[in-house]
């Protein structure tokens, strides 16, 4: 290299270090080299250090090692923000002079020039690491899984893979049992234990709170969904310092047909919802067939609300009768949404509104509508039969319900023995509580309960048996078919429950009645109230206040 005046030597440096993004990038590199010749050194090495849990950064410069004359150096040190200290240390050669004054000022103005590269190394390394990584845990973050799903995406990889967005249960309550550093201390060691006997290529990133995406081998998707059924995390020394951590997750196998990650977060996300949204489903596949019912879903979703504000939602009823003299005793109400005047199936969007807290809208909806119907009966002098109306099981959350029940029927002044709150039985053991809580405050208030479609579940003896409900609503898988072909050990079971019941002091009415023979097998066991087509299907109210009225003359 042809000699240069030092000042322009410095200069020319200076503007590759600026250039340079890493320390062994080929402008850096360059830079070192026009120094090193310049304070007539033929090479440098850089080392770091890890030192006392701080950042030292050490730069030596020498020729070679065995040339470098240990007693005799300089050091040039550099406070740094962090507390830490970089020290750039130069070797005299063996057998060199020493150094005058200006070559001193040379090699300071050398080694802050490396203090200001590796300033710039740390502040790139740091950049790039919490591009990638959750400051919070340390473990990797939604835009690494967004580019390691982009990256298998495009090398035709990505089948070999399941992704996973998984949601912690209860968390929320854990943070105010243990608080919010333990809980921090229970994440990290929980992403921890997810990833032992996973490989390298496998992830694991926090998505944001208590929520985390997975990208595993399929080999690998049973060993994860067993730790995401119940895991115990500790999170401090002391026995009792040991939590127990479930999970629901949104599960998508994936298939070579992908061709973004942006698909694959919305596949496992769009699962999850389901997942934490279902009463039942812990872990919920992504069925890449099922886009005609995303969008059904959505439809009816953002249909919903506006269905409400135009009462494009009516109230049908259907009646109950005395199989002793086939007298209306009572009715049903049932939510019938009318489009173009043509009635949409219930089964097309009540279970959509299941999923969330809409079908709590829908509840109130209806007895609103029931409340003001049975008002105007009383106004114009027919006397109201019983009317019950059903309550999803996603009121069992709601610690106000019988107050939020009691308030609309005072709002339409209508007594309370007119109006029964049907709920469905359970078996989950903290909705059992709520469940049992809410019937007795009813009864308190005088409004009766029944339990609906009972014998669809698995607790129902002690179902009927710790919780005050007036009426059983027998399920109508128990008759069978309308030509009584159903199991006689099925309709032998029917009978007994009747009985059970019966003995209990409740009533008993039995739902999907068809035929006459279903109502002689009702009355041999000893059940005298039934609704089903037989009678009647559900009906507008107007025609129902027809048979009200006539009932009453």
């Amino acid at each position: 290299m042809a000699k240069e005046c030092y000042e322009d030597v410095i200069m020319h440096c200076a503007e590759l270090l600026v250039k340079a993004r890493t320390v062994d990038s080929e402008e850096n590199r360059k830079a070192v080299c026009m120094m090193s010749q310049e304070l007539v050194f033929d090479g440098l090495e850089m080392k770091r250090l890890d030192v006392t849990g701080k950042r030292v950064l050490q730069s030596i410069c020498f020729m070679k090692p065995e040339h470098a004359d240990q007693s005799r150096r300089i050091e040039f040190c550099f406070e740094e923000e962090n507390g830490a200290t970089a020290v750039y240390t130069f070797y005299h050669v063996t057998g060199q002079e020493e150094w005058d004054e200006l070559t001193l000022k040379r090699m300071r103005f050398f080694a802050m020039q490396l203090h200001e590269v590796n300033e710039r190394q740390n502040l790139v390394q740091d950049a790039n690491y919490y591009r990638y990584h959750d400051p919070q845990t340390r473990h990797t973050n939604m835009t690494y899984f967004s580019e390691c799903c982009d990256y298998h995406i495009r090398n035709h990889t990505i089948d070999r893979y399941t992704a996973m967005a998984v949601n912690l249960s209860d968390f929320t309550n854990l943070n105010l049992l243990i608080g919010s550093s333990n809980c921090d201390i229970v994440l990290i060691r929980f992403m921890d234990w997810l990833k032992i006997e996973l490989e390298s290529d496998e992830v694991v990133s926090r998505i944001s709170g208590d929520q985390f995406a997975l990208l595993i081998h399929k080999d690998h998707e049973d060993m994860i969904l067993e730790k995401l059924r119940s895991s115990e995390i500790r999170y401090g020394k002391l026995p009792g310092d040991v939590v127990k951590l479930s999970a629901e997750a949104g599960i998508y196998r994936i298939s070579g047909e992908v061709e973004s990650y942006h698909h694959i977060i919305q596949a496992i996300s769009s699962s999850l919802n389901i997942a934490k949204n279902s009463l039942q489903l812990q872990f919920s596949y992504y069925d890449p067939l099922s886009a005609d019912a995303t969008e059904k879903k959505k439809f009816y979703e953002e249909a919903f609300e506006k269905a409400l504000i135009n009462e494009d939602i009516h109230v049908f009823f259907q009646p109950k009768v005395s199989l002793k003299d086939y007298e209306l005793i009572g009715a049903e109400a049932l939510s019938r949404w009318i489009v173009d005047g043509e009635v949409v199936p219930p089964d097309s969007f009540i279970p959509i509104l299941e999923e969330t807290t809409r079908i709590c809208e829908l509840d109130f909806y209806v007895l609103d509508h029931v409340c003001k119907s049975i008002q105007g009966w009383i106004r114009h002098g027919v006397k109201p039969v019983k009317v019950s109306v059903n309550f999803s099981r996603r009121h069992l959350s709601n610690q106000n319900l019988v107050r939020d029940i009691v308030q609309v029927l005072d709002k339409y002044e209508v007594p309370h023995q007119y109006i029964e709150v049907e709920l469905t039985e359970t078996t989950i053991d903290a909705d059992y509580a709520a469940l049992k809580q809410i019937v007795y405050a009813l009864r308190d208030c005088g409004i009766e309960s029944s339990v609906d479609d009972f014998g669809m579940g698995y607790s129902s003896l002690s179902l009927i048996r710790d919780v005050p409900f007036k009426v059983l609503k027998i399920d109508k898988s128990f008759l069978g078919d309308k030509n009584m072909e159903s199991d006689e050990r099925q309709r032998a079971m029917m009978k007994h429950v009747i009985s059970m019941a019966n003995d209990m002091g409740m009533e008993c009415i039995a739902e999907g009645v068809e035929s006459m023979e279903h109502v002689q097998l009702l009355k041999e066991s000893k059940c005298y109230m039934a609704q089903g087509f037989l009678f009647n299907r559900p009906i507008p109210q107007e025609e129902f206040e027809e048979i009200l009225t006539t009932h009453a003359r």
